[in-house]
Formats: structure tokens, sequence, C-alpha cells
């Protein structure tokens, strides 16, 4: 990496409600709720939020059933017992597809349970409820291989308490994988792993294993790298794919779909590449569209998201005049990339490594979604140690102490133990290899982060295209 270098989407994961009562005019907005969100002074309002922000949104339904969490906060305690409830309402997703241009069929309501029937109370003093558990279990309408929606609305049935008509609702993303294992281990950890596949074969993520488990060590591959380039015969910014990067997606069926078999995801990184384009420079129009453009690689390829790099890029070499669909560079343009992508694809991943214009920090709310909710991980550079720099993202999505494995096998025991010791969810490491040759690396990411051994199977995949 380093060395390579409108409706509202309150709908996605976990903006979506507010509910209105009487308060002081001195009420206090919950830590990490964005100002550009409030109700006139004088109100006191909840929203519906999932802790664990984008990632928390998407569940993945196997053979048994699967649930994730939601919690609503008070802007301020109302002085009364709130009693709110959270059902089930189709056309919630009805108003997604039509505001997005998109076409998810929704959760059935008979596969669907929620944990004390969706009731919440909040206690006269209180800022916030517990936490309420929505189940999906599996049913035989659902395709295997597709992503639902399950559609909630948030109501009230305490006098005096209303309910925002435009940020009331709530979206969890269903993904049917029926038989395909899960990677997920005891420790709540994912390991993210990039593979440079201008040398390297992403299979060789398949041969690396955890002892006690049984589990796949890595649980996301990213395919490194696409490029985003000016194209000038078309006088646009594009994904642009080199032999390399082509060559897998052309043959997911033997790099890509093995992986997602053993219960891997696999994403496609995007990275600049010396001109004046780039992930932290395009207008709000080129962002839609190249976010369209990435949909539409991801749908065909049958990828489970991107990740997005902001390295190479010569943004201070040319005048955003000259270049149709690009302004002036900064985290703000980059944010609103990684949204628009989001709202195209609020089923798939959206991952960012941390470094360029990221490290400023995504500080606003895009249209009202907090960036938390709109990238699902983030890992920081290579043994930097730091908490998550942008607004609402969770420690669960974050990643420290970053490990690149091509220092000839070098590893930092202190760093993976701090990364799990500071409360975040992820290790990210770089540039596997075929064979053992990183086999100290890896096995201290499995012994800090899993409390396991790494094994290899002793398989190796050379690069076997030109």
């Amino acid at each position: 990496m380093n060395y390579m270098k409108n409706m509202r989407w309150g709908l996605l994961a976990g903006i979506g409600a507010l509910a209105l009562v009487s308060c002081a005019e001195d009420d206090i907005i919950p830590n990490g709720i964005d100002d550009g969100r409030m109700e006139p002074v004088g109100e006191c309002f909840c929203t519906v939020y999932n802790p664990t922000g984008a990632a928390g949104a998407k569940l993945q339904l196997r053979t048994e059933p699967v649930s994730g969490e939601v919690q609503v906060g008070l802007s301020s305690a109302a002085g009364q017992a709130v009693d709110l409830k959270l059902v089930y309402d189709e056309t919630v997703l009805e108003a997604y597809n039509t505001a997005n241009a998109t076409s998810f069929e929704a959760v059935p309501a008979s596969a669907v349970e929620l944990e004390a029937d969706g009731a919440l109370l909040i206690g006269p003093k209180s800022t916030k409820s517990e936490l309420l558990r929505v189940s999906v279990k599996p049913d035989e309408s659902m395709v295997e291989g597709q992503s639902y929606g399950l559609p909630l609305r948030l109501t009230s049935s305490t006098e005096g308490v209303s309910v925002s008509e435009s940020e009331n609702t709530y979206i969890f993303w269903v993904q049917v994988l029926g038989e395909r294992p899960s990677t997920q281990k005891d420790t709540g950890f994912i390991t993210v792993c990039y593979v440079e596949v201008n040398d390297n074969n992403p299979l060789n993520a398949l041969e690396w294993s955890c002892k006690k488990s049984g589990k796949p060590l890595f649980d996301i591959v990213n395919i490194f790298a696409a490029n985003i380039n000016w194209i000038e015969e078309e006088k646009r910014v594009g994904v642009v794919l080199n032999p390399n990067v082509r060559h897998i997606l052309d043959n997911r069926d033997k790099y890509i779909k093995p992986l997602q078999d053993a219960g891997m995801r696999v994403s496609l990184t995007i990275l600049g590449n010396g001109d004046g384009s780039g992930v932290a420079n395009l207008s709000d129009e080129a962002a839609r569209q190249f976010a369209q453009e990435l949909k539409a690689i991801v749908e065909t390829y049958g990828l489970d998201g991107v990740d997005f790099d902001d390295e190479y890029s010569k943004y201070e070499e040319h005048l955003s005049s000259l270049w149709p669909g690009c302004v002036q560079y900064g985290p703000e343009p980059y944010a609103r990339l990684l949204y628009e992508v989001k709202m195209a694809m609020p089923d798939k991943l959206v991952q960012l490594y941390q470094i360029g214009q990221a490290n400023y920090g995504f500080k606003s709310a895009i249209e009202g979604v907090r960036p938390g909710d709109f990238i699902d991980y983030a890992y920081v550079d290579y043994d930097v140690l730091a908490a998550p720099y942008h607004l609402g993202l969770s420690r669960k999505q974050w990643g420290e102490a970053s490990l690149n494995m091509t220092y000839e096998g070098e590893s930092n025991p202190a760093n993976l133990q701090a990364n799990r010791r500071n409360g975040n969810g992820v290790q990210m490491v770089y540039n596997l290899k075929p064979g053992d040759v990183q086999k100290t690396p890896l096995g201290d990411v499995a012994k800090y982060i899993y409390d396991d051994e790494a094994v290899w199977s002793g398989v190796r995949h050379e690069k076997d295209w030109k």
C-alpha cells in the first residue's frame, strides 16, 4: 500500500428515526449524532441507530436464524416515560427503492422476530434505550445469493410524543448465504487481507486457517487494485482494470468463488493512478456516476464490495476546471463518494484504508447520514495506533496497527495486542504471498487476535497467468 501505492438515507444503518417530546431548552445532543439533523430548538428527539454502524446493518443468513441489534437514544431526558415501538413495514423498503433506483425485495414478515414485539421503553431520566434484538430465520421463499431488506418503522404510543415523518425508519440488509460457512471467530475480530494480484494469486488465502476453531484465518480478501483514472476519450473519470485484475475478475469461478465458498468475502480495491483524478476530488454528480460504475462491476463479477485507497492521485497538478466532474480535493468529496457507493449498494461492503484525505477525518454527516453508517470498516496505516477518525464509526469497525507482511515476515506483537486491547474489531494484513513465508506475522495474528494458532495447508498457488 504505502510503498505501492431526495430522501435522507436514514434507512440504511441507524440514522433513521426521530421522536419528538417537549423538553427543556438546554437539552444536549447525544454523542455521535450530527447536529445537522437537529429538530427545532426546544424540542427533544430520539434516534434509532445500530451501535456497530454500517457493518451491523448487514445480516448474513445461513441455515440458522441470525440477529442484529438497534437502540434508541434521546437528545436529553424527556422527564416522562417514553413508549416506542419498532414495527415491520414494507412501505419503508418501497420508498427506499423508489428513492435510490434499487429493486430489493422485503424479507417475509413471517421470517422476522422483534424482541419484546418491538417495544422500547426509555425512562424519564434516561437518554438511551436497551438494545433491541431483531432476528431473521431462513425462509424457503428467499433465494440463496440474493439480498433482502428488513424494513422497520418507529412508532410512538406515548401522549405528547410524535415521530418525525422524514426520519422514522431503519433497514437491515439480509444476505442469504445458504450453507456457505461463517468465518466468524470467538473474539469477534475480522481480518482483512490484501492480495497484490499483479504478482500474487488470491487463492493463497484459502490455505491459512485457525487450528482450534478450524475457521479460515481471513474474513475479507481485497483484490489490489483497480484504478480511478481520467478517461480522455470519454471525458470522464472512471474505473480502469489492469490486465491482472481483469484476469482475476474474468475468471471469477477460479479465483473468487472458492474464497466465497469458504465463507470469505471478496472486495475490489480502488486506487489512484498518477493523474489528476482520485477518490477525493469528484463532484457530487461524478461521485454518483462512479458509484453506479462500481455497482455494475460488483454485480457483474459477483463481488462482496469495494475498498478505497487514496494514494498516487496528483490532485495538486490539475485545475479542477479543466477536468469535468472534478472539484477541489479534500475529505468532503471523499466522504460523498463513499456515501454514494453505499447508497447504490447498501448490502455490500464499503471499506477504507486510512490514508490520504481520509486522514483529515470525515467529521460531518452526508444527507443526514454519519460516515460510520456508510463505511463498514476502516483500518489505519502500518504500525500506527490511533482512535477512529470519522463521525459515528465505532471501534468494532476500526483497525489499528495494520501489518505489512512484506517486510521480511516481520510482525509487532505489542501492536497486535494493543489493537485488541483498545476494543477494536478489525486487523488488516497486506500482500499475501504463496507458501509459509509469512508464517511469523500470521502466527502472531492468530495468537494475539484470535487466541489460536495459524495453520498453513502446505498448498502453494503461484501466479498462473501472464
